[in-house]
């Protein structure tokens, strides 16, 4: 059962990335075509924002979505409904708060923009953003309960149909009208559809969930989610300031047409690794399930196998996002929108750098293992403090300009790249850490070997097609990656574990 909800997941989650990153692909393009450079930087902009806002969430959901594990596996009715009126209530709390908090910042937004722009437009459309990102805290807290029981396919069928039909729409609308207000419209409609649809079909598949007799939860309950709470909040924190406020800083110290430029390499960037790193984050639940019914040992050794599962996948993204990213910009915005090959160089090993911990990620996730020391939530905060000072520093002071701020972004990543991985051996298998370690050092040298040989080879048979180019650099980024770990890895346990689990996933589609 575990196996087969697991592979429904990851086949809906790959479907939906390659879709709805072909219709973004699309979007984009004809964003920047019909409403230009600087409305399109100003979505990235605000899109930070938000997200910055979204902070006040506390990591209450992922909290409560570990909570759903137990009493799910053991359909304990009583306490679901419980965890569930608690979460409705405190996304309530918390949407409120985002609103209040939001209206507050309008004033602020002038501060960011150093140029010439309509600021009661802008105040417009940042209503718009932060109206869609509340109006999801009072709906959206019922989708968890169908990721914590397994059920994800569910939610990326659902929202890939949504999203296929509300990004028709937005195209449409900017060429015909080339309003930016429609546009946005149309993507609060499609949030608010999609969480409707759940909330909905919760009272359904869940009927006890409207069941007014509701037990308050234990104290010791609340006390173990208040502790999570606090570190997955210090952790929020740290994944916003390292990743999430590049856009800010860009628009201060450059300008809203280089947020353009860097979100058409994050949106390659976000649809490689969507794609391919959900095969890792869909598997939340299982790994959960996995640590609750067996043993230490046959956990650790599915981590192993996880985190080289991780690294091929992560590998190969890397190497093929620094090979073909530059071809593919060109061809798909214009070449004037192409950056230098060092920037790409400390993009991918952002990238790397942040993906290579999903199998970790994974198997905190599933323990619940948030707070497994005091001082391990403020390693998160200091790493997003060394971002903003080391990326403020690089790019103000010594005027390294774009290349600081992503250069600040790989400085800080050391911290989280140490502790996180920290506390999956000591605190969840008991375990030195060293073993990690030498098996990270060797998946990150294997990854700029791999790289370099492929970009080298690109370069070596490079034409004046970019579409044949596209072939060709996708042909060699495949090649090498599957010839070297072939070399290096062909005679391991791992690598014998991968080669079974996708015989028996073709087996079963057939």
């Amino acid at each position: 059962m575990r196996k087969k909800s697991a592979l429904k997941n990851i086949v809906s989650k790959m479907i939906y990335s390659i879709v709805i990153t072909l219709l973004s692909f699309v979007s984009r393009r004809v964003f920047v075509s019909t409403l230009g450079d600087t409305l399109l930087g100003l979505n990235g902009l605000l899109t930070s924002v938000i997200s910055m806002l979204s902070l006040m969430e506390l990591g209450v959901g992922n909290a409560i979505y570990f909570s759903l594990y137990e009493p799910l596996a053991e359909n304990n009715e009583e306490r679901i409904k419980s965890i569930m009126r608690l979460y409705q209530k405190l996304y309530r709390y918390i949407g409120l708060a985002v609103c209040i908090v939001g209206l507050c910042v309008i004033p602020f937004l002038k501060f960011l923009i150093t140029q010439d722009i309509d600021y009661n437009y802008v105040y417009k459309i940042y209503l718009i953003f932060l109206a869609n990102s509340v109006m999801s805290y009072f709906m959206a807290y019922r989708r968890s309960l169908y990721s914590a029981n397994q059920k994800d396919y569910l939610i990326n069928n659902v929202t890939t149909v949504v999203n296929i039909i509300s990004y028709s729409l937005q195209i449409i609308t900017m060429l015909r009208y080339q309003n930016y207000v429609v546009y946005l419209l149309i993507q609060v409609i499609a949030t608010v559809s999609i969480n409707l649809i759940f909330l909905l079909k919760s009272d359904r598949d869940y009927p006890y969930l409207r069941e007014k007799n509701v037990q308050p939860l234990p104290k010791e309950y609340k006390d173990t989610l208040v502790k999570n709470v606090k570190a997955l909040f210090m952790m929020s924190i740290s994944g916003f300031a390292v990743f999430g406020t590049d856009n800010m800083l860009l628009t201060y110290f450059v300008g809203l047409g280089a947020v353009t430029i860097y979100g058409n390499y994050t949106t390659i960037i976000n649809m490689v690794n969507t794609t391919f790193n959900s095969m890792l984050s869909n598997m939340k639940a299982n790994v959960g399930n996995y640590l609750v019914t067996e043993t230490k040992e046959k956990s650790y050794t599915l981590f192993k196998n996880l985190f080289f599962i991780n690294f091929l996948i992560t590998g190969f993204t890397s190497v093929a996002t620094f090979t073909l990213a530059s071809e593919f910009i060109k061809f798909w915005m214009g070449e004037k929108y192409v950056w230098s090959i060092w920037i790409l160089a400390v993009l991918v090993f952002n990238m790397f750098s942040r993906y290579i911990l999903e199998a970790a990620g994974v198997f905190i996730n599933g323990a619940g293992m948030y707070n497994p020391y005091p001082l391990y939530k403020y390693i998160s905060l200091i790493e997003g403090g060394i971002n903003l000072v080391v990326s403020i520093f690089l790019c103000k002071v010594l005027n390294f300009g774009v290349f600081g701020v992503f250069l600040g972004t790989s400085v800080s990543t050391i911290a989280n790249t140490i502790a996180m991985p920290g506390v999956v051996y000591h605190h969840i298998f008991h375990k030195k850490i060293g073993e990690y370690y030498l098996l990270y050092a060797k998946y990150l040298i294997l990854t700029v070997a791999f790289a370099a040989v492929s970009y080298g080879l690109f370069l070596f048979v490079h034409t004046p097609y970019t579409i044949l180019n596209l072939v060709l650099g996708a042909l060699i980024s495949i090649g090498v990656m599957a010839a070297g770990v072939i070399v290096v890895f062909g005679r391991t346990e791992e690598f014998h574990y991968v080669l079974e689990t996708a015989k028996g996933f073709i087996k079963r589609r057939k």
